[in-house]
């Protein structure tokens, strides 16, 4: 009998978490071990018990405390560094999907594909083939390669403060979810608004609307 692939499986939408659930335990080939919403539980669970996929989001909406974004995909893999991350996401900034590639994630999977293509990314993770990207994420990336868009410019510690801050988070709220000092987080802010070329927090927030960072 071939060994299952398993997977844990992590959203803050319990309607994807029962999507994904129904759609791996109809598989043979592969058997969902845990489940949770949030990155901090996900990060103790693949801890305790490593599996060889974990499919997460890239950012969760709705709690202040939860760990995500390019943070969440480095403490997996310096925790449980034998975990294949497999992204499905809302988030639609080439840029951010291009530095999650960058930090090692295996797989993109747009939210608006079919849930087929989250198992098409699993099955080509398991054969060890290059990243895999769904038919929107890579229609995304097609059509941002030619933009000279400023966006590019901008680190990726530097994307996630201004990703935070336009969603409402204070900066001494970013610094304890980054765990870093407020001066670092409020020199990063200032050096993005510097490079973007704007000087106020509401145009930043309208940029981070303009570029699909929230």
């Amino acid at each position: 009998m071939c060994k299952k692939t398993t997977i844990a499986i992590s959203d803050d939408h319990p309607h994807i978490l029962n999507s994904l659930q129904h759609t791996f335990s109809s598989l043979p080939d592969f058997e969902v071990t845990n489940e949770s919403k949030y990155g901090n539980e996900l990060l103790k669970r693949l801890t305790d018990d490593p599996t060889d996929i974990a499919i997460t989001d890239f950012a969760v909406s709705n709690n202040d405390s939860a760990l995500d974004g390019f943070e969440k995909i480095k403490q997996i893999h310096e925790q449980a560094p034998g975990v294949k991350l497999v992204l499905l996401t809302s988030q639609r900034n080439s840029a951010i999907l291009n530095k999650a590639l960058d930090y090692g994630v295996s797989a993109i999977v747009s939210k608006v594909d079919d849930i087929e293509e989250v198992v098409s990314a699993c099955r080509h993770v398991v054969e060890g083939e290059s990243s895999y990207l769904s038919p929107t994420i890579r229609a995304l990336r097609d059509a941002n390669r030619v933009d000279g868009n400023k966006r590019a410019i901008l680190t990726p510690k530097e994307m996630e403060v201004v990703r935070l801050f336009s969603s409402g988070f204070s900066l001494s709220k970013i610094a304890e979810r980054q765990n870093r000092t407020i001066s670092t987080i409020s020199t990063q802010k200032y050096n993005a608004m510097r490079r973007l070329g704007i000087s106020s927090n509401t145009e930043l927030i309208r940029y981070a609307y303009s570029q699909g960072l929230i």
